[in-house]
């Protein structure tokens, strides 16, 4: 399951593997990918009738319900259809992804007859009220819920179109995806790694007293892999921080989740969330030390600085700093794609439009492809200039 794990965070914990994730929070909500895909009729008129000029026609695409969650189980009543409740936010990219190549490139195959669809964005009132309700940890996560609101089963995070509409045939055939984890789980009770993803299966199910008791058990085992320390390490900490809400118990849990990972990779994503945690306690100098002691300790390569800046960034602290930083990143780590993509977002919000183009661009011809970079260059550009795999 591919969530919006921090951009380190190779393998997110109890989410199986995926590709890399990372978070950064962009300045607004991604306009459709389709919109350079319009017909464009011009009727010249030379004394005779117009003729017509178009190009490519666009696909069908998926209808949100206009709303929030009240007015889509209100249409799923009406309907006698089932609710599709897409949890994303503009700073994940894999909610990017998910957008992108499901609901536009194939959005033929989905199921409109039986289901109204609406997207509820995580940093809004009505995201949080969602999240801590339907206790969502990762992003995206898509609900399917009945008519009342009950849920019938979720999809997190996205790997492939046809894995995902795989797990959506299955909840709509009134299956649990997540019953298999448990299954397997069963079968093998004392491997760390599956009783991991097991707890978090709990949690999300609202059987918090077991999915708490699993993950914890994960943690204190002798011999345990790394791997699966930092899944059940990660994954309390993201409930006590995204669901109850409890940053004081979450901020144990990173600081420890840092502690335990040490050189690792995941570790940049345990200070991510320290940080994050530090801030929601009202604690923001201490948040700062966190990476300028990263900093101080890892000179010269880009982590620590990139990490600074796209935390600057998504609090909205000092942009013009934060652009400074994100700048020294991308000359650090010339070769990461983030490394750009962050520099664009800052020079955006700094209203350096020029700049801002240039660095998305850079990042689009490091990993072709990537939603998220061809959204901000959309927005950027009107929608006029097409990315190398023949957006616009």
């Amino acid at each position: 399951m591919n969530t919006d794990g921090h951009r380190w965070e190779r393998r997110p914990a109890g989410e199986g593997a995926g590709k890399t994730d990372r978070r950064l929070m962009a300045p607004a909500a991604p306009r459709s990918p389709l919109r350079g895909l319009r017909v464009v009729v011009l009727l010249l008129v030379v004394g005779l009738a117009g003729a017509a000029c178009r190009k490519e026609a666009p696909q069908r695409r998926w209808e949100w319900q206009s709303g929030g969650l009240t007015e889509a189980l209100a249409a799923a009543r009406a309907q006698g259809a089932m609710a599709l409740v897409e949890v994303y936010a503009t700073w994940c990219p894999t909610c990017h992804e998910l957008e992108q190549e499901v609901f536009a490139d194939n959005a033929s195959r989905l199921p409109a007859d039986r289901l109204v669809g609406v997207r509820i964005d995580f940093d809004t009132p009505e995201g949080q009220e969602v999240a801590t309700n339907y206790r969502v940890m990762g992003l995206p996560t898509s609900l399917v819920l009945d008519a009342t609101g009950k849920e019938i089963s979720r999809i997190e995070g996205y790997e492939t179109v046809d894995a995902w509409l795989g797990s959506l045939d299955k909840a709509l055939a009134g299956k649990d995806d997540y019953a298999a984890v448990l299954t397997r789980f069963a079968e093998k009770p004392d491997d760390p790694e599956l009783a991991a993803e097991a707890g978090a299966v709990k949690l999300a199910r609202g059987e918090e007293e077991e999915g708490i008791r699993l993950l914890e058990e994960v943690r204190a085992k002798a011999g345990a892999p790394p791997k699966a320390v930092f899944a059940a390490t990660r994954t309390l900490g993201r409930w006590f921080f995204r669901v109850r809400h409890q940053y004081d118990r979450a901020l144990a849990y990173f600081q420890d989740g840092a502690a335990r990972a040490g050189d690792d990779d995941a570790a940049w994503g345990f200070y991510w969330w320290t940080a994050m945690s530090l801030k929601e306690l009202g604690r923001p100098d201490e948040a700062l030390a966190v990476f300028e002691r990263l900093m101080s300790e890892h000179p010269g390569i880009a982590q620590p600085v990139g990490l600074m800046a796209e935390y600057l960034y998504t609090i909205g602290g000092d942009d013009v700093r934060a652009l400074e930083l994100a700048r020294r990143a991308a000359e650090l780590g010339p070769t990461d794609d983030w490394n750009h993509y962050l520099v664009a977002v800052l020079a955006e919000r700094t209203g350096d439009k020029a700049a801002a183009l240039a660095a998305v661009r850079r990042a689009i011809e490091l990993k072709p492809g990537e939603a998220i970079y061809a959204h901000l260059l959309e927005r950027l550009s009107g929608g006029e200039e097409e990315t190398t795999d023949g957006r616009r």
